[in-house]
């Protein structure tokens, strides 16, 4: 990702993700060929984070938090 694209976020009234790309989910899909990347993305990650949006669900570093996610989904 170049210094000019925007940063992926998470719309919390919206529950859903911001400025993530096609490319950029097919690649979380092939670095993690066991893990169901969509439903992640749009399921399991926005529940978890709705649940959790007073105490852990802001978040700084969004890319970090999804692939941290994705890497301990792997390894279930």
């Amino acid at each position: 990702m170049s210094p000019s694209d925007p940063r992926i976020t998470f719309n919390f009234q919206l529950l859903k993700w911001e400025n993530l790309t096609v490319d950029q989910v097919k690649f979380w899909e092939s670095c993690y060929p066991h893990v169901d990347v969509v439903d992640q993305l749009t399921k399991k990650m926005p529940a978890w984070l709705d649940a959790n949006a007073d105490r852990k669900g802001r978040k700084k570093q969004w890319k970090r938090f999804i692939v941290n996610w994705l890497a301990r989904k792997e390894a279930i």
